[in-house]
């Protein structure tokens, strides 16, 4: 067994990259995707980017594994939705806070980072059998 993959440090990377990607997503997509309408909440849910959260989600599947880092990916999806939270209220462009709104948001950031783990779990199991070495 390799040891080496059951790191807390990993787990922690992982946890960062999917909590940064939420914002990123977020103001990335909104910048791209809002410039001539400006930046308001039905903006915001055409234009995330699922392509960011789906990267981010197979780098922390290529970084930790397991059952502990599904739910890292998952409390790193919390982390990042509170932080947008944090952020908008930051920049006086506060986000919809009720609880359809979160159940919408959990699912719109939660299924791209999540299959993207999925994804990156994959590719590492793969890569392993071919190295011939279990994953």
């Amino acid at each position: 067994m390799d040891n080496e993959r059951y790191n807390p440090l990993r787990d922690l990377i992982a946890f960062l990259v999917i909590a940064a990607a939420c914002p990123i997503a977020v103001w990335g997509g909104a910048i791209l995707g809002c410039l001539g309408q400006g930046f308001n909440a039905s903006c915001a849910v055409t234009v995330i980017s699922p392509a960011i959260l789906l990267g981010a989600g197979i780098i922390a599947g290529l970084v930790t594994s397991g059952w502990t880092g599904l739910l890292v990916g998952f409390v790193g999806n919390l982390a990042g939705m509170v932080l947008i939270l944090v952020l908008s209220f930051g920049v006086n462009e506060p986000v919809p806070l009720d609880p359809i709104s979160g159940l919408i948001a959990m699912f719109w950031f939660g299924v791209p980072s999540l299959t993207g783990y999925g994804l990156g779990r994959l590719a590492w199991r793969l890569y392993g059998m071919r190295r011939g070495t279990s994953a």
